[in-house]
């Protein structure tokens, strides 16, 4: 997936971020989490990568944070499991 959407923050800040994945967690169907980028390189291969729950209602993206620490863990470890298939 190669789009970039328009998101808003917590704080009401509006800016644009490149979409890497958008997916669901087991546990927490009812959120729609987002893997995306800011384009801040890291090296020459790599760019430094951000997750985030993303409510959208009516095309009006809002990035949220993830605050309890068993989801977040559960979202790790998804991203961890997706990568690793990836790689296989």
């Amino acid at each position: 997936m190669d789009d970039k959407i328009t998101v808003t923050d917590d704080l009401g800040n509006s800016f644009e971020v490149e979409v890497l994945d958008i997916f669901n967690v087991e546990g927490y169907e009812n959120k729609d989490y987002i893997l995306y980028s800011l384009g801040e390189e890291i090296d020459e291969n790599n760019e430094r990568a951000y997750v985030s729950i993303l409510d959208n209602k009516d095309d009006n993206y809002r990035l949220l944070e993830i605050a309890d620490n068993k989801e977040w863990e559960t979202v790790q470890m998804a991203i961890k499991e997706a990568s690793e298939e990836i790689e296989d």
